[in-house]
Order: structure tokens, then sequence, then C-alpha cells
């Protein structure tokens, strides 16, 4: 049986097509938020899980995996922080300026002076670019919907990648602690403490909350990659982990099991040789812009009153939130990623 190692060579692989699932997945999740407001419940639920919050665990096992595998190829810090900073700042500034610039200006209730001179507005910006407090939006905004005052309810989750990113780097540059077994006890520990967390002390800061649960996810990753050469490619252990997800339902503890079938699937779809499935590795990568623009979007689409019900929002708001992610992916991060690659060469000249 081939090893998780061997089918991981180059580019490859349908990791691309699997990020575009998982951010539609949270898309899906928020025009049911968007349309009926923040407490409003997902369409579907796995045991109590919602897809949206499972696939945000899969984002962050996949990114575990991958920046495992990037910081042992390239083996130096510098080149380790540019390449990630190209990655996530280009198209968030083009976003945090537009929310300021262009959306806040549409759809704030104050008037023009009013929402200019107001300093939520100008700190909307370092907010957003400085991974800082993104609940809310620029003042004024989106004051009548159902999710009032709410800009994007996905830009949370990435302050906690740029922390396992600075996280996996202090691992990996020590050395010492870069080892599987180190990294596996890591792992178990964080996912204990999530399992905890939400079992005993649910009104914990979400900094230790969501801190955990998404550190514990991320760990996973770096874990498989780490064991990548002794893990056989196979969907065996979801023969083990879905009927215990049944058994364990909304038990926090179920979480974990959650995480080692997203594993599993993630990577045996990933880079599993299937004949009759290309694995689309040369199409754009929308995924990142999907993610961060299509909150804004719908919530600009409900304030114009274009949509009525989650079904008409999702018509009309899934197809411009994929425009602008391909528009920022051809115009603003893949320049970003091909200056990094420009970069490294030249100073090879």
């Amino acid at each position: 049986m081939i090893r998780i190692g061997e089918a991981f060579q180059g580019r490859d692989n349908r990791f691309t097509p699997i990020r575009v699932v998982l951010a539609s997945l949270v898309i899906l999740e928020h025009v049911f938020v968007v349309a009926m407001g923040t407490g409003s419940q997902s369409l579907v639920s796995l045991q109590g899980w919602s897809p949206g919050y499972l696939a945000v665990n899969g984002f962050f096992i996949l990114s575990g995996f991958l920046i495992a595998g990037s910081l042992e190829r390239r083996r130096n810090l510098f080149r380790f922080v540019v390449a990630r900073a190209l990655r996530l700042w280009p198209a968030l500034i083009v976003l945090a300026l537009a929310a300021v610039l262009i959306i806040g200006p549409v759809a704030t209730g104050l008037s023009p002076a009013a929402y200019w001179q107001s300093a939520q507005t100008w700190l909307f910006i370092p907010n957003i670019v400085f991974f800082a407090d993104t609940s809310g939006g620029p003042v004024g905004v989106f004051t009548g919907n159902p999710a009032p005052g709410e800009f994007s309810a996905s830009l949370w989750t990435l302050r906690y990648e740029v922390l396992a990113y600075a996280a996996a780097a202090l691992l990996f540059f020590t050395r010492v602690i870069w080892k599987p077994i180190t990294i596996c006890l890591v792992w178990l520990g964080m996912s204990a403490l999530a399992a905890y967390l939400a079992l005993r002390h649910p009104e914990a800061p979400a900094v230790f909350i969501e801190g955990s649960r998404l550190a514990a996810a991320f760990l996973l990753g770096v874990l498989a990659h780490t064991l990548r050469d002794r893990i056989p490619l196979t969907l065996l252990p979801l023969a083990i982990a879905l009927p215990l997800t049944w058994f364990l339902g909304e038990h926090p503890a179920a979480q974990i099991v959650w995480n080692l079938a997203l594993a599993t699937l993630i990577l045996w779809f990933g880079l599993a040789r299937l004949d009759r499935v290309p694995t689309g590795s040369g199409l754009p990568d929308w995924s990142y812009g999907l993610y961060i623009w299509h909150y804004p979007l719908f919530q600009l689409i409900w304030h114009w009153g274009w949509a009525t019900s989650p079904l008409h929002l999702a018509m009309i708001g899934i197809p411009i939130t994929a425009a602008v992610a391909a528009l920022s992916w051809h115009f603003v991060e893949k320049p970003a990623l091909g200056l990094s690659g420009r970069l490294f060469r030249s100073s090879h000249d």
C-alpha cells in the first residue's frame, strides 16, 4: 500500500479543489447567518456539528500538512516568513481598503461627515491587516441587516492561522521539538485541552476555546506530514472514526475523531491516484478570495435589498463572490506569489 510520502510528490494533487470545497461549505453556512441573523442554525447538522465548523477545522488540518512541508522544503526562516506574508497580506490589504473606502460609505447609516471622522472607521484597516479585532466593521455599516454591524464573520480565523505559522516555525527551527513523538504529544495535549474547555469552561475567552480547537487541527496536519513515510494512504480509518462520531454525538471529544476523519478524507482524496478523477492541480486557487470576500458581499447584497431569502442570497451572492475571488487571485494573489518566486530566484543570480 502506497504511503502518504510517496503520493505527496510535487504539486500534482487535489488540494486546490479541496480548499475551494472547504471555503464553499463556510459560504453556504454564512448564507443563513446573513439572511436570518447570527443566532440562526445551520440547515445541515452532522450529529450536532455544522459542515461550516468542520470545514474550518479541515482548512487548518490541510494548512498544517502543507506548512510542515513548506518548512522542510525551504529550511530558511526568512523565506518562509516572506512566502507566508505574500500569501496572506496583499489580498487582505485590498479587502481592508475596500471595506473603509468603498463598502463603508455606501453601507453606513451615518452621514458622510460622521463616517469619515469616526475613529472606528479608520481603525478597521489596522484591525484587519494586523489580525486584531475584526468583529463589527466600519462605523454604522449594515445596521438594518439581520446580522447588524458585522462586516465579516470569517476573518477571525486568520489570526489563529498566523499564530499557527509562528508556532510551527518555532517547533521546526528548534529542531529538538520537530519530531513525530513530540508533535504527537503536543497534538494530544491540545486536543484534550480543547475538549476540556468546551465541556467544563465554555465561558472561557475565545482565544483559549478557539485557539486550542484550531491548534489541535493544525497540529494534526503537521503530525501527518512528519509521519508521511509511515502512514499508508487509505480510507480504512474512517471505518472506526465515523461510527465513533455517531456514538459521541455533540460531546466535545467527538471533535478529535472528526479531525481524524477529516484528515483521512483530505489526504486520501488529495493524493490518491484516481484514474477518472483529475487532480485539478492547474486550477486557479480562488479559495482565499472566496473565504475573505463572501461575507461582506453577502451583507452588501442584503443591505441593497437584492435578496429576500437565503435562496435568493445564495443565487445572487455566490456568483458575485466567485467573480471577486477570481479578480483577487489573478490581479492580487497570484502576482504576489510570483513576486516571492522572483525575489528568491534573483538572490541566486
